[in-house]
C-alpha cells in the first residue's frame, strides 16, 4: 500500500521574476533549484504548512498568499502531492539562509525570469506553473 506525502511550498513572484532557491548537497534534491517549501503536519491546513515551512527556510514571513497549483511525484513507495502558493511582493525580498531555523536546507536563493529557469527538465510541473504565473 502506497502513502502520499504532502508538501507545501511558496513561490514569490516580483513583477517578472520569480525565487528559486538551490538545495544544500546533502539535502533531498540536492542541488536542484527549487520553491521554499516541506512537508505538511497530520491535521494541518496546507496554507498554514506552506507558510510555516517558508518561514523555517527563509526567514521570511509569507503574507497573502493564494493556491496557483499542484505537483505530483510518485515512486513505488509513496505519492508526494504538492500544493504551490503564491506570493507577489512590489520589492524583491531576500531569504536570510544564515538565520533561518532550516536556512541550511538551501545554499542559495536568486530570482529568475521564465526563460532563464534553472529547473530541470524533469520537474516540467514546476516550469509550468511558473511560467503560467510570469505571464499574468
Amino acid at each position: 500500500m502506497s502513502s502520499v506525502k504532502t508538501v507545501g511550498g511558496v513561490l514569490v513572484k516580483c513583477e517578472y521574476e520569480v525565487l528559486l532557491c538551490q538545495r544544500s548537497p546533502n539535502q533531498n534534491m540536492a542541488n536542484m533549484w527549487s520553491i521554499p517549501g516541506g512537508h505538511i503536519h497530520k491535521n494541518e491546513p496546507p496554507k498554514i504548512g506552506a507558510m510555516r515551512e517558508f518561514y523555517e527556510e527563509t526567514n521570511i514571513e509569507a503574507t497573502d498568499i493564494r493556491l496557483v497549483g499542484f505537483l505530483n511525484g510518485k515512486n513505488p513507495n509513496s505519492q508526494t502531492l504538492v500544493y504551490v502558493f503564491l506570493m507577489e511582493v512590489d520589492e524583491k525580498i531576500h531569504p536570510d539562509l544564515e538565520n533561518a531555523k532550516d536556512g541550511k536546507e538551501h545554499t542559495r536563493c536568486k530570482y529568475f525570469k521564465k526563460d532563464n529557469l534553472p529547473i530541470k527538465d524533469s520537474d516540467d510541473q514546476l516550469r509550468k506553473i511558473i511560467k503560467k504565473v510570469l505571464e499574468k
